[in-house]
């Protein structure tokens, strides 16, 4: 019976070795091809990305600053004598040219002060032809012996205070002309005229302060403070008005159509922000600067200066900062960190970083990481 337990037991060992040497062998058949295909895979192809090579562009100096719109000549207008207001010539908002007719004061005071101030003109001039020849006559008498001198120096002070008489009349004739004149308000300067809060009717007089203000719009200026560090920089370029060209851009973002020139820098700096006022001027034909208007204004230099630039697409930013990614000459992927300089059009200047040759990518960007291979085809690097 022993024997037999023993035998069986056995047996069961011997085909329990069986069984797993079978299954060895069937995963040995069914994994042996995988492991073959993945020894006879080819190696995947580098990635293609476009790329620059960092160069020397043509890159224009500029600066930018906040500035706010000024008129150039501004007039308000105030009565010079006292009336009623009887017209008024003029649309609130509108453009006016010199010597238009604004406002008209009743006038019939002044015109009959005029009328007098005439008369008495005529009357001065009758009484000086009248000692005239009073005079004319005394000397006559003199020159025979028939009068004496005191008669005749008597004839030559009437003559001369007649003529003092008639300067007396026509100089009051001058005033009520004046006055006469300034019931007929005027626009002293071209541009266009704000709001006018006086009514028809209404009694005013040099004390009712300001009737409306005229602002010249054309040309106009546009001020600016400059920090004196930059001011300082300028100088050492040796740079003057006529090496610059100022720019503006409007609050909706657009630019303004017209460039402006530099035409004054002031001479001491502010002592709260340590900058000096600066004032470019620019024609304005259509209105589209108004005063007090606040602007951005860029400083651009004539003349472009050369630096290292690449196109914005290659430029990338983390929290460390903006980098590159860079292509070696074997094809790895190579991370740089740079530093940027001023933005022009699609290029950004790069002032750190990087040397002029090197390969920057602009396309594929987003598919590479650092230390891949890649393969690199050059783009046009132009602005």
């Amino acid at each position: 019976m022993v024997f037999h337990e023993r035998r069986q037991a056995a047996d069961f060992s011997a085909i329990r070795s069986l069984a797993l040497a079978a299954l060895i062998s069937s995963a040995a058949v069914i994994f042996a091809p995988e492991v073959q295909a993945q020894e006879a895979a080819p190696e995947a192809p580098a990635m293609p990305v476009s790329v620059v090579r960092v160069a020397q562009q043509d890159l224009e100096e500029s600066e930018t600053f906040t500035g706010r719109v000024e008129a150039i000549e501004s007039v308000a207008l105030q009565a010079k004598v006292a009336g009623y207001l009887k017209t008024k010539h003029f649309q609130e908002g509108g453009a006016v040219a010199v010597g238009d007719l604004l406002f008209e004061l009743e006038d019939d005071t002044y015109s009959n002060s005029v009328d007098q101030a005439r008369a008495a003109v005529a009357v001065a001039e009758a009484q000086r032809k009248l000692a005239l020849q009073t005079y004319e006559r005394q000397k006559v008498l003199t020159e025979r012996d028939v009068q004496s001198q005191a008669s005749l120096d008597t004839a030559s002070a009437n003559l001369d205070v007649a003529a003092a008489q008639v300067e007396v009349a026509q100089s009051q004739l001058d005033a009520a002309t004046l006055n006469l004149d300034y019931t007929r308000i005027k626009s002293p300067i071209a541009g266009r005229i704000g709001r006018s809060d006086v009514s028809i009717g209404a009694l005013i007089s040099p004390s009712s302060g300001p009737l409306a203000t005229v602002v010249q719009t054309d040309p106009i200026y546009v001020s600016f403070p400059v920090p004196q560090a930059q001011m300082l920089q300028v100088q050492k370029r040796h740079a003057t008005a006529d090496d610059v060209i100022i720019r503006l851009k409007l609050s909706d973002g657009s630019e303004y159509a017209e460039d402006g020139k530099l035409a004054f820098a002031d001479i001491q700096a502010t002592t709260s922000t340590d900058s000096l006022l600066a004032r470019a001027t620019f024609a304005n034909p259509d209105g589209v600067l108004v005063g007090r208007q606040i602007v951005s204004v860029r400083i651009v230099g004539k003349t472009p200066v050369q630096q290292l630039a690449i196109p914005q697409q290659a430029l990338l930013l983390d929290q460390q900062g903006a980098y590159v990614l860079t292509v070696a000459e074997d094809g790895t992927v190579n991370q740089a960190r740079i530093e940027t300089g001023r933005e022009q059009g699609t290029f950004m200047a790069v002032t750190k970083g990087l040397t002029e040759g090197e390969m920057v990518i602009v396309g594929g960007i987003q598919k590479v990481r650092p230390g891949m291979k890649v393969a690199p085809s050059e783009a046009q690097n132009t602005q």
